[in-house]
């Protein structure tokens, strides 16, 4: 019987080296990054113009009117639905269905579903066996943090916007008031008479990226998780995919992988390219299909309800044999354990602390020049493959402990 085990575990095991061989040989010939849309000169020289006549001069701002009444309400609505990941990520979405021009806030809203069941894997059925409560919760809070850290930044921007919308007026000088970056100011008052979704979704993108450069990349705390071994085997593998569930006739995932987390400059480029797929002319409406349809709870059986299960009940102290089989569960195997959030973590990030501008020059930003073209990508099978990792590493641990 144990032998029998080994075999089931080497034959896993297989799958680790021929996917790593794939995705080398991939690398030595790196694609060319086609731009389906650039700004145009005259933008950037508007925008480049704004950001030098900037009266982010932190001086103490005086309000007219009901002005200050307008930053206390906003403060308070971000608070509220700052509660944790299911409260932001269906504030996102609520937020879109009022103003679709507003792009970003689709792509946060699916980003963000994202971000939680990377929180409740660490409790499910994979993972919760693989790691040590310590790195499990490390890992937790530092999702956590970002996604909070996001939410907090950008969500009085969005809720600034619909009252300026509302009065028919720009209210962007009021952004200040938010310790949003000097940055936006000119961006947002562009967009509010030009309604270009594109620039707006792309400074959005550099702006959060920003944002949680030095309170979760670069804090010590933090850096722990991002040198930890489990993080440096997930970046290796490429266990770390972003999946936008496309409903459908046949549903699928699309997605990609996201390596190299550390890194600015690719965690920007890789949230253009998310923006790129997100919206394509084949993904977006079954995207947004499958969010209307669907609640989001946390739980990867959210999407793929025939495969994980947030029942409690299907996950046993012992993973006693294989349950997969290809590219599907074996006859008769029980789902995998997928938690709501709700049900797992009870611990959320909140910190209302002065942020300091990460902006502090008068020309662009590097990257703030167009979105790539980015291919239909399904990656179901990927994503099987991952599962067979996983699964194997849970046999392996189990054979040899």
């Amino acid at each position: 019987m144990k032998n029998h085990r080994l075999n089931r575990t080497l034959s896993k095991a297989f799958l680790i080296p021929s996917a790593l061989t794939a995705r080398f040989f991939k690398r030595l010939k790196p694609a060319a990054e086609e731009c389906f849309w650039k700004m145009s000169p005259d933008d950037k020289n508007w925008l480049s113009f704004r950001l030098k006549v900037l009266d982010f001069d932190g001086k103490i701002p005086v309000y007219i009117g009901d002005e200050k009444r307008i930053i206390e309400d906003i403060l308070q609505q971000t608070s509220e639905k700052n509660q944790n990941n299911i409260t932001r990520t269906e504030a996102y979405y609520r937020y879109f269905k009022r103003h679709q021009e507003l792009h970003w806030a689709f792509l946060a809203h699916m980003v963000s579903r994202n971000a939680g069941y990377h929180m409740t894997d660490l409790q499910g059925e994979f993972l919760k066996r693989l790691l040590t409560d310590e790195q499990r919760e490390k890992i937790y809070w530092t999702l956590e943090t970002a996604n909070s850290l996001i939410f907090q930044d950008v969500y009085p921007q969005l809720l600034l916007y619909e009252e300026s919308k509302r009065m028919g007026r720009s209210l962007f000088h009021l952004l200040k008031g938010f310790d949003i970056s000097s940055f936006m100011k000119g961006v947002w008052e562009q967009f509010f008479w030009k309604k270009d979704s594109r620039i707006l979704t792309m400074a959005l993108i550099i702006n959060e990226q920003n944002v949680i450069e030095k309170e979760v990349i670069q804090n010590d705390i933090h850096k722990e998780v991002f040198q930890s071994l489990p993080f440096q085997l997930q970046n290796l593998f490429q266990l770390t995919k972003i999946f936008f569930p496309v409903a459908g006739e046949k549903p699928k995932l699309a997605g990609i992988s996201v390596t190299a987390f550390r890194d600015l400059s690719k965690r920007i480029k890789v949230g253009k390219r998310l923006y790129s797929l997100l919206f394509h002319e084949r993904i977006f409406s079954g995207a947004l299909q499958f969010a209307d349809r669907q609640m989001h709870t946390g739980s990867r059986a959210d999407y793929w309800g025939h495969v994980f299960s947030s029942d409690a009940a299907v996950y046993l102290p012992h993973y006693k044999k294989e349950r997969i089989r290809f590219f599907s569960l074996k006859r008769k195997a029980s789902r995998f354990y997928s938690p709501e959030l709700l049900s797992c973590w009870n611990i959320f990030y909140s910190n209302a602390s002065k942020k300091e501008d990460w902006f502090s020059g008068t020309a662009l930003p590097p990257l703030f020049d167009g979105i790539p073209h980015e291919k239909p990508l399904f990656i179901d099978r990927a994503y099987w493959i991952d599962l067979h990792h996983l699964e194997g590493a849970v046999l392996a641990k189990q054979l040899f402990t």
